[in-house]
């Protein structure tokens, strides 16, 4: 055991220096006990601090309360928010519920509500979230340990022009009779340090390290936020076609540094670029529709960010060159540039329309027209009758209108995925109740779509047979799809179903199939509504 303790003083004059600062450590064994903590302080305070090596607040400190003194033989009571010296503040609190509940650990709220951090139950963390919708740790309390993320503790030092105050106390033993190093202090322009000995208890000498450093603030520039953000200069270039030779070529996403029809950069690329990528771009976003929305046109992310896409293209999306660079925050731009290809093809005719036309343009994409269709249907078939014909989806399901897709690939994955959600939405969602009810009996054990096709038939709806038929399709596709082992059967089912289409074509089949069941559905409710009104008029 180093008596001396050279390796604490060198950790503890290092502490800031890493990606991670620990603030709160407390230790304590047979042979070493301690602890570590840190205050913010007016610079003004400094050199008060720097006189003495002992602490000046702990993290029990802040606890409000009273204080007493008398003037002329009279007690004067006086209310403190808290016990800290003035001028100096804690950022770690120790809230000690005295042995009935556990004591906790916790950040002062400026500093949580500086840096935006929010509580994660499932890691027990402090995270930080950020302007592409990701979050990081931000502060990391593990047992009586707490670190920071440096850069975080130095933004708001610089914020608040405050020295960020550090102590250290460190206690060694070793056997009785060992060489003990001389008593020592030493003071530095940051330091004020002392290194004592003594006889300990049962016969144990020990020395103790006791040290108190101050970290001075980076100027206020280095805050973090508004107005002091960090500036956005990553704009990496992408491929925006092929020159003569078929070789890629590249250029930048940034903003001003590209042609407008107002004059800017004339020999640059023009801000309407368009540049494609593999639809395999989209994946993360439609499986976390909790944080992302991928509609008719535009992705979004939460209110943070949004960015308008070209996704009713046949087999890419496109986006702008400028809206890369514009709309995107710079830790997505990497992500998108890996899914970037050479110009194949063209912008889909909506894209043209909208983007150039300035005219109304319906998307073109079957999954994108199927989403629009079922909502469009939904709302006017409970108008009419005052129900849901497909049921609202349950809190854990809802994000699945929005997650049903043409696949992103040829994968089996992708196309389980949209025939699942397809199934869900069509088929586990009809109103068994409210279709039960329009019946003139109940048959047992009757399924859903048995008795929607008996309801169609008895309605005289004319398209019933076509549309039982696709229900059934779906359900029998998604029953053999999600097998765990697929046998000659699923491939006899594929073909029955399909005929020679598979993947995403034979997707898009199912998806022209919904789309004719609620264009039908709609014009019928169209057609039944006119009678009604003709027949309250005759009536009438």
């Amino acid at each position: 055991m180093d008596l001396k303790q050279e390796d604490v003083m060198q950790r503890f004059t290092s502490l800031e220096r890493g990606a991670w600062t620990t603030v709160c450590d407390s230790w304590y064994d047979d042979d070493v006990n301690g602890g570590l903590y840190c205050a913010f302080a007016l610079p003004s305070k400094r050199e008060r601090i720097l006189s003495d090596p002992g602490w000046d607040i702990s993290k029990s400190d802040f606890g409000p309360g009273f204080s007493q003194h008398y003037e002329n033989g009279k007690p004067v009571t006086t209310y403190f928010q808290d016990g800290t010296p003035e001028g100096i503040e804690p950022l770690v609190l120790l809230r000690d519920y005295h042995g009935v509940v556990p004591s906790t650990l916790e950040l002062t709220q400026h500093f949580r509500l500086y840096h935006n951090l929010y509580w994660d139950d499932l890691t027990s963390q402090f995270m930080q979230p950020h302007d592409d919708g990701t979050s990081s740790v931000a502060v990391k309390i593990i047992g009586k340990k707490v670190e920071v993320r440096t850069k975080l503790l130095r933004q708001f030092q610089a914020a608040r022009q405050l020295d960020l105050i550090l102590y250290i106390d460190s206690v060694r033993y070793g056997t009785k009779g060992a060489a003990l190093p001389d008593d020592v202090e030493w003071t530095t322009d940051d330091l004020r340090a002392g290194l004592y000995s003594g006889d300990g208890i049962m016969g144990r000498d020990f020395t103790r390290y006791l040290a108190t450093r101050v970290v001075s603030s980076p100027p206020v520039q280095k805050s973090g936020i508004w107005p002091y953000e960090e500036e956005d200069t990553y704009f990496p270039e992408f491929i925006i076609g092929t020159d003569d030779d078929g070789d890629e070529a590249r250029y930048t996403c940034n903003p001003e540094a590209l042609a407008n029809y107002f004059g800017a950069n004339p020999d640059a690329p023009h801000y309407l670029t368009p540049v494609f990528f593999r639809r395999e771009v989209l994946q993360k976003y439609y499986d976390k529709p909790e944080l992302y929305e991928v509609s008719d046109g535009r992705l979004r992310c939460a209110s943070l960010w949004g960015v308008q896409i070209d996704n009713s293209a046949e087999d890419h999306v496109v986006v702008f060159l400028g809206d890369l660079g514009r709309d995107l925050p710079r830790q997505e731009r990497d992500y998108w540039r890996s899914f970037n290809v050479p110009a194949d093809g063209r912008p889909s005719e909506t894209l043209i329309r909208r983007a150039f036309f300035a005219q109304f343009a319906e998307p073109t994409a079957e999954d994108l027209l199927v989403r629009s269709n079922y909502v469009t249907f939904g709302r006017a078939w409970n108008e009419r009758y005052g129900w849901d014909f497909f049921r609202k989806p349950e809190e854990a399901d809802a994000g699945l209108l929005q997650r049903l897709r043409l696949p992103l690939n040829d994968s089996q994955a992708e196309f389980e995925s949209s025939i699942r959600i397809m199934t869900q939405l069509f088929v586990d969602a009809i109103n068994e109740k409210q279709v039960q009810a329009q019946l003139p009996d109940k048959i047992e054990n009757e399924k859903g779509i048995s008795k929607l096709e008996r309801w169609l038939k008895l309605a005289e709806y004319p398209h019933a047979e076509r549309d039982v038929q696709f229900l059934r399709n779906l359900q029998e596709v998604r029953s053999k799809a999600t097998a765990h082992r697929k046998s000659r059967e699923y491939e006899k089912m594929l073909t029955k179903v399909f005929g020679d289409l598979r993947g995403p074509v034979a997707v898009k089949a199912l998806f022209l199939s919904a789309l004719a069941m609620l264009a039908g559905l709609n014009e019928w409710l169209a057609v039944e509504g006119a009678d009604q009104t003709d027949e309250n008029s005759s009536t009438g």
